[in-house]
């Protein structure tokens, strides 16, 4: 039931990003798309921890710890590895209160949190904003192809990884056209951003097959795994300065 309940949220988060960019709002747009990743982020984190008992503290702790680029921007951009350090330092003190949480589980809500605080700093960063239009028309277009093959059930299929790749090598190019880019920087961009897109969203779905609360994935799942695995590519390949013929 709570899942499906964070299903609807996102669904209206989804619906916000669309109408942000019809109205031109960048708070709109910024809010929806870090509500995006956190709302991710709890779907996962209470996959591997139980929100029945007190082990929902921790989950409030790491979704505060994602949150934490938001509420403290400048402190966050200086140093980009306090994430990390904060982490550590909640690893070891929360081990000693959850004890009963073994360190695969452990290891996997740690690696979550980093993951998903990362998607949330490029996203609160000034060349994410800078580039808002650009970076939200390459999401709302991967979404509507990605909600195309949900319904044709094409991520159950033996060519998800193919499709996977394409449609945001295909996209990136696509958009980026539009743009005053050389073509050999888009090229070089969409293909490794496709490249780190599949294999990230390879690594999240490993990680949903061993959660212990739930047993159930559902296919819209997928699709939203899909897109904050190419949040994430988009960050860690650091494609715009990629397609700007910055190295």
């Amino acid at each position: 039931m709570f899942h499906k309940q964070l299903r609807y949220v996102q669904f209206i988060l989804s619906f916000s990003i669309f109408a942000g960019l019809i109205l031109r709002s960048n708070p709109l747009l910024l809010s929806s798309l870090v509500g995006l990743i956190l709302v991710w982020q709890l779907e996962i984190l209470t996959g591997q921890l139980r929100i029945d008992t007190n082990e929902y503290y921790l989950i409030l702790i790491f979704v505060f710890i994602t949150f934490f680029p938001v509420i403290s921007p400048v402190l966050f951009l200086q140093f980009p590895l306090s994430l990390l350090f904060i982490s550590l330092i909640f690893l070891s003190f929360l081990i000693l209160i959850y004890q009963n949480i073994n360190i695969s589980k452990f290891g996997h809500t740690i690696f979550v949190t980093v993951f998903s605080s990362s998607i949330v700093s490029f996203i609160m960063s000034d060349s994410f904003q800078e580039n808002i239009n650009y970076l939200v028309y390459l999401f709302l277009s991967l979404f509507f192809l990605k909600t195309l093959a949900t319904l044709f059930y094409v991520q159950f299929s033996n060519f998800q990884f193919f499709f996977n790749f394409f449609a945001a090598a295909l996209i990136i190019i696509s958009i980026s056209s539009f743009y005053d880019y050389q073509y050999l920087y888009i090229i070089l961009s969409a293909i490794t951003t496709a490249l780190f897109t599949v294999f990230t969203n390879f690594l999240i779905l490993k990680i949903r097959y061993e959660f212990e609360y739930f047993s159930e994935l559902r296919s819209e799942i997928y699709l939203y795994d899909y897109l904050v695995a190419f949040l994430f590519s988009l960050y860690f390949v650091d494609t715009l300065s990629l397609v700007n013929g910055l190295f």
